[in-house]
Formats: structure tokens, sequence, C-alpha cells
């Protein structure tokens, strides 16, 4: 019974024991399959890379024209706006003709106002050269008076100078000089008072000469005034005209009151000798002394005509300064034919009956005018030439630039309609400052609209490379040196299992999805691990899907 017993516990335990083992192999199988990656692998297949550049850009214009007019005049009606397609012909826009009629009635009588401006200005200039010619004959006759009687003076101061030296030389000869002395006093005194009227004469001319000045600077501010100058004008222009010969006018004057002052001493010098009692003949020292003051008359009569000369001789020349030039009557005269020129466009348009037509077929690109207001200087309309054709305009990056080129047969995709237009070449590549190119297609035709949004689209395909892989194949080390990862089986203690192994490789090319290995980097037959379920290194178990 015992014995019985023992042999059945023996076999529980061995089941217990077996069971166990198969548990525990189930734990550790589960754990192995956990810690292995899943991944996705293919091998390596021959093919291209292609490149595919997308722009997206609008359709303009390669000519634009101005639609214009003469500005200022009143917008009667506008009947085209932006975007609207007219043929050559069409009226644009009408113009008010009432206000076109009133505006070339006043160009006219602007016209007729400049042109007797004109007129008075070569009338004003023609009396401004008479008056500048007599005033160079009233300096040249004022000068020759002046400096003719000044030599006259001169002259006489010279013979009182003679005979005071003869009166000296008949003292040493022994001869009575009383007589001589008394007719060098009264030469004396005849050329003083000859002085005192020259200078008396000088002054009144020069005051004659600031009268005429003040009249003529009068008249010709009346000749040039549009109203009857004002007794307050015509004293300022008086005035402003004595401030330019105040300096002459003291001068003369000071030169009359020494003349006077030399006069009365001369008469009293004369009047002395009449009365004085008949003395002994004059010694030496006196006729010494009458030379002497002979010689200062003569210098004086001397500086005289030196200073007639200077005076007089300036104001030749000051008359004969040419007046400021004025151009006034020429440019107005130009102004005149620039309205004459406009007058003759505002009538041309008065013909047409205020129409303005299109030069073109075209689209309105631009419309600046409203019913009811004025035209300016700057272009009423623009309208885009449609016999010049039009053209697709896009940005592409300076990377888009390395796969597209000037003649590449793109295609060109309407983006609200979907209509597309296919082997159109690029025209133009012009650099931006911001960077990019900017890139230009002609179109020939109206088949895609003006401002149009299209879509540039282009492929470039490489030669053909013997092992091209997926992109998400491809890793880069510390060194920033490429490499795949292959899943190869390897032998272990456990059996064998696969690893993911790291091939160094050199990459020829790439897009955005594939990329070109040279050959020899891995082989055909391998496969390349493209994708897995976490992140795996070269040693690393992987499970291929």
């Amino acid at each position: 019974m015992y014995l019985k017993k023992s042999k059945k516990g023996i076999w529980v335990l061995t089941g217990l024991f077996f069971a166990g083992m198969v548990l525990f192999t189930i734990l550790s199988r589960a754990a192995y399959q956990h810690g292995t990656a899943v991944v996705s692998a293919e091998k390596p297949n021959g093919g291209v890379i292609a490149h595919t550049v997308e722009v997206t850009g609008r359709i303009t214009e390669n000519q634009e024209l101005a639609v214009t007019t003469e500005p200022g005049l009143r917008v009667s009606s506008v009947l085209v706006g932006e975007g609207q397609q007219v043929a050559q012909g069409d009226v644009l826009f009408t113009l008010d003709m009432d206000y076109l009629a009133e505006t070339i009635l006043e160009q006219k009588q602007e016209m007729e106002k400049l042109r007797l401006t004109i007129q008075d200005g070569w009338s004003q200039n023609n009396a401004s050269q008479q008056r500048r010619a007599n005033a160079q004959a009233q300096a040249k006759e004022n000068y020759n008076s002046a400096v003719s009687q000044a030599e006259t003076v001169l002259e006489r101061a010279q013979r009182n100078l003679q005979r005071a030296k003869d009166a000296l030389d008949a003292f040493y000869n022994g001869i009575d000089n009383r007589k001589a002395e008394e007719e060098a006093l009264i030469a004396a005194r005849d050329l003083a008072e000859n002085a005192c009227q020259n200078a008396s004469s000088a002054l009144e001319e020069l005051k004659l000469e600031i009268d005429n000045a003040v009249s003529a600077a009068i008249l010709e501010a009346e000749g040039s005034a549009e109203e009857p100058l004002s007794p307050e004008d015509r004293e300022a222009i008086a005035q402003g005209v004595r401030a330019e010969y105040a300096q002459s006018l003291s001068e003369a004057e000071q030169a009359l009151e020494k003349a006077n002052q030399a006069k009365q001493q001369a008469q009293a010098d004369l009047d002395a000798f009449c009365n004085a009692p008949t003395e002994a003949p004059k010694s030496e020292e006196e006729l010494l002394a009458a030379v002497e003051q002979a010689q200062e008359v003569y210098d004086d009569a001397a500086a005289s005509l030196d200073n007639a000369e200077t005076t007089y001789g300036r104001a030749i020349q000051s008359a004969s300064l040419p007046d400021g030039t004025s151009h006034a009557p020429q440019i107005s005269q130009i102004t005149y034919e620039q309205m004459e020129l406009e007058l003759q466009k505002l009538e041309a348009i008065q013909e047409t009956g205020g129409e303005i037509l299109a030069p073109v077929d075209g689209v309105v690109t631009q419309c600046s005018l409203q019913t009811g207001g004025k035209t300016t200087d700057s272009g009423a309309l623009l309208l885009a030439d449609l016999s010049k054709g039009c053209r697709f305009s896009g940005i592409v990056t300076q990377e888009q630039s390395e796969y597209i080129g000037v003649g590449d047969k793109v295609t060109l995709r309407v983006s609200s309609t979907g209509k597309e237009q296919k082997d159109l070449p690029v025209t133009t590549m012009s650099p931006q400052e911001d960077g990019g190119y900017r890139l230009t297609v002609q179109l020939s035709g109206s088949s895609i609209p003006l401002g149009a949004s299209v879509e540039l689209r282009f492929t470039r395909k490489s030669s053909a490379y013997t092992c091209v892989v997926p992109l998400s194949a491809l890793h880069v080390d510390a060194q920033n040196k490429p490499y795949v990862l292959v899943a190869e089986p390897v032998e272990t203690v456990l059996g064998t299992e696969v690893q993911a192994r790291a091939v160094s490789v050199t990459v020829l090319e790439k897009n955005e999805s594939m990329a070109a290995l040279a050959e020899g980097s891995i082989h055909r037959d391998q496969q390349v691990i493209t994708s897995s379920d976490r992140s795996i290194d070269s040693g690393s178990r992987v499970r291929v899907r």
C-alpha cells in the first residue's frame, strides 16, 4: 500500500518538472522575440533618380501700353474695367465735351495774354537799350565838360606859378616885384573863383543826372506794372536811386565847400594887399612863400583834373556796362509754343467727340479713371497688348535651379481649371537679389488668361544606376560618412539568428525618396533594411517581416 503511494508521487513530481521546463522555454522564447527588432528589407535594384521641380506663378503680359490723354479733363463715362478684353478701336472712355470746350477757350485766352506779355517784354528791352545809349552819351558829355574846365583851371594855376617864380627871379635880379605880386594875387583870386564855379556846376549837373535817373526808373517800373504806381511806390523807387548816388553827391558837395573856402581866402589875400600901404619891396622869404603858395594851387588844380578824369571816367564805364541779361521774352515765347501744341491736342480730341479708343487688341490691366473725375499726367489706362503674347513668371530656389534651365520643356497647369500646356521651353532665368531665379516661359496666343495662377512642373531624370535603394535605408555615422544596414544570418550558441550589419557606401545621387549607390558597395542579393519598429545599430538582432 505504501509502495503504491510512493510511485504515484514520483510521477506527479516528474510531470510538474516537465511542465515547468515547457513554461520556461515559452517564456525564454518570448523574451528573445521581444528583444528582436522587426524590420523591412529589400534587395537593391537598378533605376534612375528623378528630380521634380514645381513652381507656382502667374501669367503676365509681354508688353503693356499706357492709354493717355491731356491732363485736367473731366471724364464723362468709363466703358471698360480691369480684366476686360477689348479690340482695337473700341471706346475705352469718353470726356465731357462742354468742359473740353471751356478748357479750349481758357487755353486760347491764356495764349493771348502771354502773347501780349511777349510784346511788352520786347518793347521794354528796346526801351532799356535806348536808355542805356542815352546814359552813355550823357556820361561822355559830362566827362568832356568837367575835364575841360579842370584843364583850364590847371593852365591858370600854371601861369600864376610862373609869375611867382618870375617875381622871385626879379628880386634876384634887383627888379621891383610889387606889381608882379599884385598880378599873382589877382590871378590866384580868379583861379579860385573859376574852381568854385566849376564845383558848383558839377554839383548841379550831378543833381540833374540823379533826377533823370529817378524819372527813368519810375518810367520803367510803370511800363512793366499791370496797374499804375502809387505815390508810395514812386517814392520808394526814387529813394532807391538816390541811395545809389549818395556817395557821389556827398563828394561833389564837399568839393564845392572846399572851392568856396579857397575863393574866400584868395579874395581876402588880394584885399589885404590892395588896402595895405605901400611897403618896401618883399623880401626873399616872402617871394619864396608866394612861389610855394602858387605851387600848392597848381598841385590842387592838377589833382582836380585827375579827380575829374577818374570820377567821370567811372561814370562812362558804369553807363557802358551791359544791363542784366533777361531772357523773359524768349522764355515766354517757348511757353507760348508749348501752349499752342497743347491747344492742338485739345482741338483734336474735340474733333473725335471726346472718345478715347483702344490702340490695339488687349486686356485692361489697370484703370485709374472715375466718372466725373479728372484725367492726370499718368496713364489713364494700362492695356496689355495681346499681339505681343504673354508669359509665365515664377521664382525657383537655388537648389531647384540645379535641375532646370533655359530650353527645358515644362508643363503648365492652370490652378483653377486644371487645363495643361505641355512641352513649353523655359525662356529665361534671371538671378534675384534675395536668392533664387525668376523663370519665364513664353506663351503664344491667349489660351491661358492674364493673371491666372499657374503651376509649372518639370522632371529631370538621371542616367540609369545599377544600385538604387530607398532614401530611408541611408544613414550617416559620427564622421558624417554614409552607410546602410543589411540583414544577414549569424551562427550563435543559440543557433542561427539574423543581425544587422553596417556597410559603408558611396552615394552618387539622391532625391526626396531614393538614393543611387556606387557599384560594389553592396551586392544585389543582400537584404537592405529600409525600416524598423525600433532603433537599431550594427549587430542588433532583427527579424525580417
